[in-house]
């Protein structure tokens, strides 16, 4: 070809970008349009020749001082290094496009120009809306919203939650941390005859006893120093809507005698007055503790644990439901790279393993906050193994395996591990070694039985 062994001659290289499916534009060091393949003729409806040498800001005329200074700002960063690259998705002609900005550097860093590829993404976006439509009638079914989970363990929550929505009964939610006690609450909440009217939060762990009564009955003015004006409580403020007392095991005595006052009769009396105030309220509590070791131990009144406890719901944590990793992880994947404007990425097979194989002590909370940071940091199409934090990746035991008493307090993991094992056995042992009977006694899946005990090195 004329050329040194090893190098392609300019001339291949435009034939290949000619003959490219995907629009290619480049932009010069002054931003004036350099070259424009087929393809991008295509997509944009021009025509190159009345393009190539003109400044992109001149496209735009002044109607469009908007777009104009949107422009401007994105190849000033992209020039300086601030952006390292940029994705941005269009709709044209009735197709969509995912247009992609990329600053390129010679060998020293110098800034060359700014290269814009444009790939028709039209068929996958109608595939994706297919799979939301479709999650969307699978959740509808179900009734749970932003709730994911096809496992046997998370159906019945579902039916309950659907039954809960119908009436106005008070419930009682309990789980892990990060299992996903609100939403569980939003979803009852969305699918309830109130959905219209608010949904109040209240975290009895984020407030000081001096204040939790106050938050939640309201209070007169002069009730206390500071009180320079009555003001409403959580209970008011919620008429006619729904209240969340997220951390009901943290509210002191004192105010749990008010809120079973509040549950008994419908009325509540602000700090300061002894005025009855009505409140059409439906009460949902959450509680990642046990109330009724905390009854027994005098730290929760026994009369308000029932006035709860009408409807309950337990929430399984993550490690009891290995069927609904993925789909949550995916959920989270395309949410945040939509945050984030990346386009959305696939979850590479070893990625993919280590999600699976990980024993998430925060829960789905967890997982959710590992999928961010991995859109965050990851600058390819793909979600690696690599983009995960380091406790996904760090090695896993096959068992939990006792420490020596020299080998000091056990890891959060190694505990959990023990003491799965621990009950596994035991409800193996009660039941025959009968595989099914000791899931239904330890209200597991069949499934996950199995999965726990090659996990775990139970035989």
């Amino acid at each position: 070809m004329g050329s040194e062994k090893g190098t392609i001659d300019p001339a291949v290289y435009r034939a290949i970008l000619a003959s490219m499916g995907d629009g290619i534009v480049f932009l010069d060091t002054e931003d004036c349009f350099a070259y424009i393949n087929a393809a991008a003729e295509k997509i944009r409806g021009i025509r190159a020749e009345n393009y190539l040498g003109r400044h992109i800001l001149s496209i735009f005329g002044t109607h469009s001082n908007h777009t104009s200074e949107r422009v401007r700002k994105l190849l000033a960063a992209l020039r300086s290094g601030v952006l390292p690259f940029h994705v941005h998705i269009i709709e044209t002609r009735g197709r969509v496009f995912e247009n992609s900005y990329y600053p390129i550097r010679d060998k020293g860093g110098n800034y060359l120009g700014t290269l814009m590829m444009s790939r028709d993404i039209t068929e996958k976006e109608r595939l994706k809306a297919e799979n939301l439509t479709l999650r969307e009638q699978v959740l509808s079914e179900f009734g749970c919203c932003d709730l994911v989970g096809s496992s046997d363990v998370m159906r019945p929550i579902f039916q309950i939650i659907n039954a809960a929505a119908a009436v106005d009964s008070t419930i009682l939610i309990t789980g892990e941390s990060g299992t996903g006690k609100e939403l569980v609450a939003r979803a009852v909440h969305q699918h309830s005859a109130r959905k219209d009217l608010p949904m109040i939060k209240v975290n009895c762990a984020a407030l000081p006893d001096t204040l939790l009564e106050s938050e939640l009955f309201g209070h007169e003015k002069g009730a206390f120093t500071g009180a320079i004006k009555e003001r409403k409580g959580k209970f008011e403020q919620a008429h006619g809507g729904t209240i969340f007392l997220d951390e009901i095991a943290e509210m002191p005595l004192a105010a749990q005698a008010k809120l079973l006052r509040v549950l008994q009769e419908r009325t509540v009396e602000r700090l300061g007055s002894t005025r009855e105030i009505r409140v059409d309220v439906r009460i949902i509590a959450a509680t990642n503790r046990d109330l009724r070791r905390e009854v027994t131990a005098g730290r929760f009144r026994e009369d308000l644990f029932y006035r709860l406890n009408v409807i309950p719901i337990h929430i399984p944590p993550l490690r009891e439901r290995t069927e609904d990793i993925l789909a949550l992880a995916r959920q989270f994947l395309n949410r945040f790279a939509e945050k984030m404007h990346k386009p959305v990425m696939e979850i590479a097979p070893e990625a993919q393993k280590a999600l699976l194989e990980y024993n998430y002590p925060g829960n789905v909370r967890e997982l959710e906050n590992a999928v961010e940071r991995a859109v965050a940091l990851s600058l390819g199409s793909n979600l690696r193994l690599g983009d995960l934090p380091s406790e996904f990746t760090a090695p896993h035991p096959a068992g939990a395996q006792p420490l020596s008493p020299s080998a000091g307090p056990a890891s959060l993991a190694d505990s959990v591990h023990s003491m799965e094992k621990n009950a596994i056995e035991e409800a193996l042992r009660s039941t025959g070694n009968k595989k099914g009977d000791a899931a239904r006694l330890l209200g597991i899946s069949r499934k996950t039985l199995w999965e726990k005990m090659k996990q775990l090195g139970v035989t």
